[in-house]
């Protein structure tokens, strides 16, 4: 894996590439919040991705977790926000993806009646081959995004803690 340019939460503010999108998930916060939370909850939600597990710590800033999603790559992720019910995000600290230098995700959750808004960034630095494979890639985070705010829906309401 290459070592990637941790980044900060002011990083969110000015990437050069940032790609939003929100889901609605009919649970409350803390709910989201901790599925979030559960690094190998991930795989059973969020499209692509197949592994995800602890590497240093459990949760909280400066843990890292190590993840790897089809097609695009190996990730080790440092926690740069961890406020239970309100905000989760982290940097990429390595990577085998050929397509950034850095690059960082922001998961802010916001109470909508009974139901938790997620609003969702994700910020990058890219390499010349992700500049090229921009379009393309931005289309695959927003709809990924998409199909994960549905997929924690139905996960979470077959756990119980959907609203």
């Amino acid at each position: 894996m290459r070592r990637l340019d941790p980044t900060t939460l002011d990083y969110f503010d000015h990437a050069p590439v940032r790609i939003f999108a929100e889901a609605t998930i009919p649970a409350s916060p803390a709910a989201v919040f901790d599925a979030l939370a559960d690094a190998p909850g991930w795989t059973a939600w969020f499209p692509l991705l197949h592994r995800a597990a602890w590497i240093r710590g459990d949760g909280g800033i400066g843990a890292e977790r190590a993840v790897a999603l089809r097609l695009l790559g190996r990730f080790d992720e440092r926690m740069i926000a961890w406020d239970p019910g309100q905000r989760l995000a982290f940097t990429m600290v390595a990577a085998t993806s050929p397509f950034v230098r850095q690059m960082a995700e922001d998961y802010r959750l916001t109470a909508v009646g009974d139901a938790t808004r997620i609003d969702w960034i994700m910020a990058a630095t890219p390499t010349a081959l992700g500049r090229v494979s921009r379009p393309a890639l931005e289309r695959i985070g927003v709809r990924m995004f998409a199909a994960a705010g549905r997929r924690l829906s139905a996960v979470l309401h077959a756990h119980g803690a959907a609203a």
